[in-house]
């Protein structure tokens, strides 16, 4: 994929920063690709004299931060048996026995309703980058799947601005 919207890949330019994918539309791209089981080149074009526009260095920065703390959730995955939610808001990957729940929007309530996963009397939950060293609560969703209590927290407090990924443990 290019960065640039405009489906360059090359230097343009002439370009504006809205012929440019913002944050949101990047991870979710590489997440819907990672939980379909395919893989990801994130093309930038350097000018004539092979330096990186400010706008491509700060697209791969902000990659990387997301990165940092949800590259769990994409490096050496797999696809899980459901590739995601019926409202196409999360998507999921694999890594051994552990499932991966991407959220590309934030869930309006304080939960997060998983219809896909099914609870074993081990399964725990782990949001990525959230600090505490600590399982969230969860329990079972009213027609299935599971319900993920999420904590109340300051802007600062969120591991990241785009994109949340969650660990399920011994899940089915």
């Amino acid at each position: 994929m290019t960065i640039d919207r405009q489906k360059s890949w090359g230097y343009r330019r002439n370009a504006n920063v809205g012929d440019f994918y913002d944050m949101d539309g990047l991870i979710d791209v590489l997440v819907k690709t990672v939980s379909r089981g395919g893989n990801i080149l994130m093309n930038i074009g350097p000018t004539a004299d092979g330096m990186i526009p400010p706008i491509y260095e700060e697209r791969l920065r902000q990659m990387g931060k997301w990165l940092e703390v949800n590259g769990e959730a994409i490096y050496s995955t797999q696809p899980w048996h459901t590739e995601k939610e019926k409202n196409e808001k999360i998507w999921y990957t694999s890594k051994g026995n552990d499932v991966y729940a991407i959220l590309l929007e934030w869930p309006k309530e304080g939960s997060l309703n998983l219809a896909a996963p099914v609870d074993t009397a081990e399964t725990r939950v782990i949001w990525l980058g959230y600090t505490k060293d600590e399982p969230l609560k969860w329990q079972k969703g009213v027609s299935g799947g599971i319900r993920i209590s999420l904590p109340r927290l300051y802007p600062h407090e969120i591991p990241c601005q785009w994109a949340w990924a969650f660990k399920l443990e011994n899940v089915k």
